[in-house]
């Protein structure tokens, strides 16, 4: 089973949001992470689920049988103050209706939050972090075998470059490192075991250009945690109206805002102006910015694209200037309609962020052999009627 992604940033900020809502008003709560999977799991590791004192959940570790399981110790944990830990099996028998059956294991660390004021500010200032325009790196300790084991489920602050953000650590800890390929980690250190994550600030999809295919990008992009502005020099395109729930619409002068607004390597620019030698122009602007943005990409033909290369190539602009411009933009997915490009454009924009690669082949040719044709488990096999 494929795990269900989204941006953990913004899932983060959303658990941590109802955390410091709830403590606010008085009402404890219980946090289950996912600290280590083993085999196919339906989330990953850093997946999160909130447990609140009516028996409601915010967020999910997978659903099914498996979740309901950390779901029962979470208010045990809610009753007693009590930190706790469940390892989820998934390794159902595949005749069973559940639809978590996957073949995999989940540990999850259980930890109730109670409304005291350090633990307030602590949420407060993980939501803020979590929804930041920074990287961190999150330690929690999860298991610490000395006699003063009292230090389970403290969570420590770093900047990447290990400065401490959570101030007043009175206990000898040593931090791990998480390595530059990695966004989390289960290790031991010493008596303690430390799960570590890195948090990236949200995407943020920048659409210069507002007209058909804006709308449907912009919409799509934010369902999948992007923080999304849109541009255009036109108040009929670029307005509240069409765009509701973007974190921005500027209309302004298009060269102008693109020379202006603020851009970083966690930045996703999409140019789609209503003419190719607008596009160009931008396209101009911003590689002469020369900022390390996640992804630049100009739609158009491949004989437009072309002329455009070369255009710039005539001004002065080496090839080493657009070499990395996605251009056509999207995966080629057949897609005609706006709503058909605007889909394979945020594919091609999620598997750059998920560094997916280039093999964008469907999943189930990838493998060697159909998943329906494989040679089922033991216990799967029985339940056929095979053996």
């Amino acid at each position: 089973m494929a795990r269900a992604k989204q941006s953990k940033a913004m899932s983060n900020r959303k658990i941590y949001q109802e955390i410091e809502h709830q403590l606010r008003e008085g009402n404890p709560v219980a946090e289950a992470t996912v600290i280590q999977t083993k085999g196919s799991t339906p989330r990953g590791e850093g997946s999160r689920m909130l447990v609140r004192s009516d028996g409601s959940l915010s967020g999910t570790i997978g659903g099914g049988c498996g979740e309901a399981g950390v779901i029962q110790k979470a208010r045990l944990s809610l009753h007693d103050g009590k930190i706790r830990e469940d390892l989820a099996d998934l390794t159902e028998d595949i005749s069973t209706d559940s639809e978590a059956v996957c073949g995999g294991t989940l540990r999850v660390f259980i930890q109730p939050w109670q409304p005291t004021p350090e633990r307030i500010a602590l949420a407060s200032m993980l939501k803020n972090l979590a929804g930041g325009d920074r990287e961190v790196i999150v330690h929690q300790i999860v298991q610490d075998s000395t006699p003063e084991d009292a230090h389970i489920g403290q969570i420590v602050i770093q900047e990447p470059s290990g400065k401490l953000l959570t101030p007043g650590q009175e206990f000898d800890l040593k931090l791990p490192d998480l390595p530059e390929t990695r966004h989390s980690q289960l290790k031991k250190i010493g008596e303690r075991e430390i799960y570590t994550e890195r948090w990236l600030p949200i995407p943020t999809l920048i659409v210069i250009g507002a007209g058909h295919i804006a709308e449907p990008l912009e919409q799509m992009a934010r369902m999948c945690g992007f923080r999304t502005v849109v541009v255009d020099d036109r108040t009929l395109f670029a307005n509240r109206q069409r765009f509701p729930d973007a974190t921005q619409v500027v209309c302004g002068p298009i060269l102008d805002v693109a020379r202006e607004m603020e851009l970083s390597a966690h930045s996703y620019l999409v140019l789609v102006t209503r003419g190719h030698t607008l596009d160009m122009d931008a396209l101009r602007v911003v590689i002469d910015r020369g900022e390390p943005l996640a992804y630049l990409g100009m739609i158009g033909s491949t004989r437009r694209i072309r002329a455009v290369f070369q255009l710039l190539e005539e001004q002065g602009y080496s090839r080493d200037n657009f070499e990395h411009v996605h251009a056509p933009v999207g995966l080629d997915i057949g897609g005609e309609t706006p709503a058909e490009i605007a889909v394979s454009i945020v594919a091609e924009m999620v598997s750059i962020m998920r560094k997916a690669g280039t093999d964008t082949r469907p999943l189930v040719s990838k493998h060697e052999i159909h998943p329906a044709l494989r040679p089922l488990p033991g216990k799967a096999r029985k339940a056929a009627g095979r053996d």
